[in-house]
């Protein structure tokens, strides 16, 4: 299987993964602005964007697996990772499994929590959602959800693209990972002991991970770095593009 990826700039690797819906694009901006000092790789996701689907069974262990493979064709040794979302339990898969390749790690809207009952049921019903109405129709009304209503005005050109590009993926990698995602364990016994140090960014307004939830982790955390964004949702890296990409290039600055 192939992954694509896109990588700019020389320099310390920084790999940063996508969330659920979207693809490697939501990164550019930070992978241009970031490659003046770093090496920057922005993959798509097995079945998102322009990567080739899992030829076996969806598993997020998998999917670490494949990011992984990616990164030592590219000669990758050592690298910090940070993901959105989805994106984020895959960085946390990836430092489970290959610790020896991941200095530091970052949680963009992400969560090191497992899904709580609600969440698992509401899943299922994405799932039986994009079954009867089709990829299309899900994304249209999935993406727009993930922004605070404050900034939707705003970032209609944004959303409308990822909206855009998020209508092009399989239905069945929609599905697949919606049920890696409602299985995944959870991974505060890893962020007990992770050595490195985690970014953790998280919105006060965010309907997909709440508030409470995301502060109650940060407890575990040996070395938190954290971002709190206030009146924003799930998508701070639009929403507050330049806090977030400040807290980003200071992290990697201090870590690296």
């Amino acid at each position: 299987m192939t992954i694509h990826y896109e990588v700019s700039g020389k320099g310390y690797p920084v790999v940063f993964l996508h969330g659920y819906g979207e693809t490697h694009k939501i990164w550019n901006h930070y992978r241009e602005r970031l490659s003046e000092k770093y090496k920057v790789i922005t993959p798509d996701l097995p079945g998102f964007g322009q990567s080739d689907s899992l030829p076996y069974e969806l598993s997020l262990d998998m999917v670490a697996n494949s990011i992984y493979d990616c990164l030592k064709k590219l000669n990758v040794s050592e690298c910090i990772i940070m993901g959105h979302s989805l994106g984020g339990y895959v960085t946390l898969e990836i430092a489970k499994r290959f610790p020896n390749i991941v200095s530091h790690i970052g949680l963009i809207h992400s969560t090191a929590l497992a899904d709580t009952d609600e969440k698992k049921e509401g899943r299922v019903k994405s799932i039986e959602f994009i079954q009867k109405h089709g990829v299309a129709k899900f994304i249209e009304s999935f993406i727009p959800m993930l922004f605070d209503d404050k900034h939707k005005d705003r970032l209609k050109d944004t959303i409308q693209s990822i909206v855009d590009e998020g209508s092009k993926i399989p239905e069945k990698t929609l599905t697949d990972y919606m049920l890696a995602m409602r299985d995944r364990s959870d991974s505060l016994d890893f962020i007990k002991e992770f050595e490195g140090s985690i970014l953790f960014v998280y919105g006060e307004k965010d309907s997909s991970i709440p508030v409470a939830l995301s502060k109650s982790q940060i407890k575990y955390m040996k070395h938190p770095y954290l971002k709190n964004l206030p009146k924003t949702g799930h998508m701070g890296m639009f929403e507050q593009e330049e806090e977030v990409f400040q807290a980003i290039s200071k992290f990697i600055e201090v870590t690296h």
